[in-house]
């Protein structure tokens, strides 16, 4: 019988499934709102442990630097249609699948039996990237598909800030398998999420009286969630009056930017239409510029009001860590 692995997981866990791809005789698999065992097997090798960001948040130092800041848009219609703010992500998985430097992604999409339930998947195809689009306000756990992905694989990986940690650790790890068919970490901005239950139950039904088979889009801005219904109606609520929601695991994480990834991308800083992009190392600069060139995004520098308050709310959330609010 599937139990959820106390060893590991617990009200703490961030749901990033990285303790699921780096189990080496598979006794772990998703769950509803954590990992849980499916197997006896187990010989307590540890490997889930160390690819923890919850459990080994102190191996994260200092934020690595920022090599530039823009604001983007696609100029791709089709993104631009389900677009969440620039829809700057998509653009750049469907460029880099077009260039063959990619020909998958690991992505969060919506599944088809259950209202607005994250599943992740390995994209392989432009529809797939497509329908892919947009942010989702439950958790993902996007790190578990890494199982699925093959040496001949080149991926381009999409995580929230706990996931872009937790494939660091597996790159501190040297599990050559899981890392080597990553090309790219795209990093997503997130201050807080919720468990599917809490936010299908809790947010929208308890909370906002919002059916959830009739929610076509969400987003935050400014504080507040924001849910788009299918009548047209708009429902609007600061997000701080949600904080009893939150998932335990987004009050201890102390990232806002996903300050270990090739491209963090995010809504905050710019004006309404366009993502925030910070390009943090080389290989995030070579993969922006192939985009760029294709000529598939309408890009302009990040302004210094922007830098600073992505700024502020990035130490904001890393007092918040500190305390455990």
């Amino acid at each position: 019988m599937s139990q959820v692995a106390p060893q590991i997981v617990g009200e703490k866990c961030s749901f990033c499934g990285a303790c699921i791809s780096v189990c080496p005789l598979k006794c772990l698999e998703i769950g509803e709102d954590y990992p849980v065992i499916i197997s006896d097997r187990c010989t307590n090798c540890g490997l889930c442990s160390r690819a923890c960001p919850i459990i080994n948040m102190d191996f994260f130092k200092e934020e690595p630097p920022v090599q530039a800041h823009y604001s983007a848009r696609t100029k791709l219609p089709k993104v631009a249609e389900k677009a969440q703010d620039g829809g700057v992500v998509t653009t750049i998985l469907l460029a880099l699948l077009e260039e063959g430097y990619i020909n998958s992604a690991i992505v969060t999409s919506l599944s088809d039996s259950e209202p607005l339930k994250p599943v992740p998947i390995l994209a392989r195809t432009r529809e797939d990237i497509l329908k892919s689009s947009g942010s989702k306000y439950s958790s993902s756990p996007n790190l578990a598909i890494l199982s699925k992905v093959t040496r001949k694989d080149a991926v381009g990986l999409v995580g929230v800030p706990c996931q872009i940690r937790a494939m660091k650790l597996i790159e501190n790890m040297k599990l050559r398998k899981l890392v080597d068919p990553v090309k790219v970490k795209i990093g997503l901005f997130c201050m807080e999420n919720y468990k599917y239950k809490d936010y299908i139950d809790g947010v929208l039904t308890s909370f906002l009286k919002v059916k959830p088979y009739e929610v076509t889009k969400a987003n935050i801005k400014a504080g507040k969630l924001i849910i788009y219904l299918k009548s047209g109606e708009i429902v609007k609520t600061p997000v701080h009056a949600l904080k009893n929601y939150v998932r335990t695991s987004c009050k201890l994480c102390p990232d806002l930017t996903a300050e270990f990834a090739d491209i963090s991308v995010g809504g905050i800083g710019s004006e309404r239409g366009w993502s925030t992009v910070l390009i943090r190392t080389d290989r995030g600069k070579e993969v922006f510029d192939i985009v760029a060139k294709k000529g598939y995004l309408e890009v302009k520098p990040l302004s210094e009001k922007g830098k600073k308050l992505i700024a502020k709310l990035s130490s904001l959330k890393k007092e918040n860590a500190k305390k455990g609010t």
